[in-house]
């Protein structure tokens, strides 16, 4: 009987970013990890093929890097879920539950893998904070070991048969480790990060690198068994049977691939650039994730490929994906690249290379200098060749960024390298980097624009304030922070050169698009909401099928129109709670206007009512700013946004009505829904209503006085004033605002008072603006 090969079995969809980690269970249930900073769980759903998401794990904060999974036992008869991620902790669940049982934090760095221990009941995870760990699930506060001896970042690490442990590093080393800690050898043979290991018989073992091959080692000599080529990119994840017949890779050539004794067996293309890990289901199926979001299945076995659509499906997909990565590289045209006539024109220095399209191929070259001549390099193929240069990832030091920009200080000084994460916080970015390399204050707001620009994000209006539980006043309960436009991740990977560091005013205004108020801690909110829930006259209180609804609502797991109309008939009951109760209800209803549907629903006269008596002076403060917040919200869909045009009038005059504008956290919100409607005003283009907020802003500008909160209430004044196209329109606004002492010498005395702190920066750069367009 012939041999069959692998093809797509199942597709599974859910995930919002890329799939960076994978593990299974003896009984085919699937864990998988992702950028998205969650875990889900997919379970067989009977038919032999299919799978069903069971579950959303929380309890990180950031990307979710690594995971492992333990079977059933005596000692753990539900099993276990272990998840790792660049927040620096590890996460235990059991099978069941969403929510971990324990936080480890003893790593300092991003957990970097997991892997599933030999003996019963132990896992061992490795760190970017070079070190790797061995635990027992008895004793999660303490691990058995600590391994310490690589001189860069530990990407994998995995147990033998034989007892020893063997890790593998940003150094490009393999360290094999023997019980008590200490090193047996250190192998070398790798040319660049070691990103993969698995064992295959007692005290054998294979590894897998960037330099796009896999090795074989044994454990007890030391020596290299073999050297194994055929991916041609960063190979980022291994995996095989027991005696190492059949091993199985994946890497950035967009490619699974299959060996049989050494030999490639079968290549499996996939219609991404990624695919970041793999791992085998207990019938031998292959399940992976990858750059696109997406988890698949390849199976061997006929009866479990996917219908002869999907199968079709899939592979116009791959060859659709292939032809665009023959005409861009590296995120450049090919039909961009000069063809051999540039080759006529002299280099400037020794060893500046030029790529030349050479048809549908591109070809590299090198300038000699002594030789005064362009010297042929070789050719380059796709995204393909396992450099930083092809592959579009970025490593510095040992650790995966997006990003690395150089940045030149000063003429003659090598410039600095200055890592970036797509999600970071750029003023996080950038204070550290200007504190590891000893440079002014001065340059921190340069920095981090010169991050969001180059990072190919939109301009970020941030607020780095640590809110608190206003019911409470502690921390348990935090309603939002980090408030953003909320940038969309890039895919793409950039190298930027950052030309020189000096000082200089960024450019705020125009700002035309509306700010989210959207992060938020949702496990604090059910908390609370469940909470006060139990303290409700049994009139006000929910049941637990409605409550159970409310925190699908929260963790947007409603769909259909029914359902949503359900789910909103449930909020406008607990929004009209008593006023020391409602502020969860407040933050649920700004966090839900986000999502198109239920902003349609909400937005009736009947909400109106409800922020009427939240938004008069006298307001319980924490229900008044989570009502603005609200407000600002609600003009991100159509239908929100009408809402807030139509009651504009009513809910301005509350605001000049207010005896204070409140706290920061208040200022901001009322600041933030005040530039929102301004870029709404903009879309409607109506004059008087342009004159009309600009004689308001003249009235709070001066009673602002928290800087994040005075910085967005003059990016509305200058929006206002930029984005006017009709040159009358824009002459009577600046006439407006000229004929306003007060508001002119507010703007000059804050233009003035700039200096190392980054919000003062912004304000002083903005006002600074605003005077340019109106002298």
């Amino acid at each position: 009987m012939a041999k069959t090969s692998y093809k797509l079995s199942s597709v599974l969809f859910g995930h919002t970013s890329d799939v960076r980690a994978i593990a299974t269970f003896a009984d085919g249930s699937i864990v998988s990890t992702s950028r998205d900073k969650t875990a889900r769980v997919w379970k067989p759903s009977g038919n032999g093929k299919d799978y069903v998401e069971t579950a959303v794990l929380k309890g990180h904060t950031n990307f979710v890097s690594s995971v492992c999974v333990i079977n059933p036992s005596e000692q753990n008869p539900k099993g276990l879920i272990i998840t790792g991620s660049n927040d620096n902790t590890i996460c235990v669940y059991e099978q069941d539950q969403i929510e971990p049982f324990h936080i480890i934090k003893s790593h300092e760095n991003t957990v970097s893998n997991l892997s599933t221990g030999k003996v019963e009941n132990t896992f061992l995870s490795s760190s970017w904070d070079m070190t790797a760990k061995l635990w027992n699930t008895k004793d999660l506060t303490n691990p058995l070991v600590t391994l310490t001896g690589h001189t860069a970042a530990v990407w994998c690490v995995t147990d033998l048969v034989d007892g020893n442990i063997v890790t593998g590093s940003a150094d490009k080393l393999i360290i094999v480790w023997q019980k008590d800690g200490s090193i047996k050898f250190k192998l070398s043979g790798h040319s660049d990060c070691v990103r993969g290991i698995v064992p295959i018989k007692d005290s054998e073992f294979l590894s897998c690198s960037n330099d796009s091959t896999v090795r074989h080692w044994n454990s007890t000599s030391g020596i290299c068994l073999g050297n194994y080529s055929g991916h041609e990119n960063y190979i980022y994840s291994i995996t095989a049977l027991t005696n190492g017949s059949y091993v199985f890779t994946s890497g950035e050539d967009r490619t699974i691939r299959v060996w049989l004794n050494g030999e490639i067996d079968q290549v499996i293309t996939l219609p991404t650039q990624s695919v970041w890990c793999i791992d085998l289901l207990p019938n031998g199926d292959i399940v992976s994730g990858s750059s696109d979001s997406v988890v698949r299945i390849f199976s061997s076995v006929p009866e479990r490929y996917a219908s002869i659509e999907t199968l079709q499906q899939f592979d116009e997909e791959v060859a659709k994906t292939t032809i665009n990565s023959e005409q861009e590289l590296g995120g450049l045209k090919i039909k961009d690249l000069p063809d051999a006539k540039a080759l006529e024109q002299p280099g400037q220095k020794e060893g500046q290379t030029k790529m030349i399209a050479n048809g549908n191929n591109v070809v590299a070259y090198s300038w000699s200098q002594s030789e005064q001549r362009w010297i042929l390099i070789g050719n380059v193929v796709g995204a393909s060749g396992g450099s930083t240069a092809t592959s579009g990832k970025q490593l510095y030091n040992g650790i995966e960024y997006d990003y690395v920009f150089s940045v030149d200080i000063q003429d003659g000084v090598p410039p600095l390298k200055l890592p970036y994460n797509n999600g970071q916080d750029p003023w996080v970015v950038a204070q550290k980097f200007l504190h590891d390399n000893d440079l002014s204050q001065l340059f921190l707001d340069q920095v981090a624009n010169f991050i969001i620009k180059n990072s190919q994000q939109t301009p970020i209006l941030n607020d780095n304030v640590q809110y608190m539980d206003p019911f409470t006043g502690g921390s348990r309960y935090i309603p939002g922070s980090n408030i953003t436009d909320s940038p969309s991740e890039s895919s793409s990977k950039s190298n930027q050169s950052y030309s020189s560091l000096s000082p200089a005013s960024p450019s705020y205004i125009p700002h035309m698009k509306y700010l989210k108020l959207e992060q938020a801690n949702v496990l604090a909110i059910i908390d609370k909401l469940s909470e006060l829930n139990a303290k409700q006259e049994c009139t006000s209180k929910m049941s637990t099928t409605k409550l159970e609804i409310i925190k699908h609502l929260i963790e947007n797991k409603i769909h259909g129109k029914e359902t949503i109309a359900d789910a909103v008939d449930i909020l406008n009951e607990i929004l009209k709670w008593p006023e020391n109760l409602v502020f969860p209800a407040l933050d649920i209803a700004r966090l839900a206007v986000l999502h198109e549907d239920i902003n349609v629903q909400l937005s009736t006269p009947d909400l109106f009512k409800i922020i009427e008596k939240h938004i008069k002076p006298g307001a319980i403060a924490s229900n008044q700013m989570l009502t603005f917040r609200l407000l600002a919200n609600l003009f991100h869909h159509e239908k929100g946004e009408h809402f807030c045009l139509s009651y504009k009038d009513d809910i301005l005059k509350a605001i000049c009505n207010l005896n204070s504008l409140g706290n920061k956290h208040n200022q901001i919100a009322i600041s933030t829904y005040m530039l929102n409607l301004i870029v709404a005003f903009n879309k409607s283009n109506d004059t008087s209503d342009k004159i009309n907020i600009l004689n308001i802003m003249f009235i709070l500008l001066p009673r602002f006085n928290e800087p994040e909160a005075i910085f967005r209430a003059l990016v509305g004044l200058g929006t206002l004033l930029a984005a006017t196209l009709n040159p009358d329109e824009r002459n009577e606004l600046i006439n407006t605002v000229r004929q306003s002492e007060k508001i002119l010498d507010v703007l000059k005395t804050m233009s003035e008072n700039g200096h190392d702190i980054n919000i003062q920066n912004k304000v002083a750069n903005c006002s600074k603006q605003i005077i340019d367009l109106i002298i």
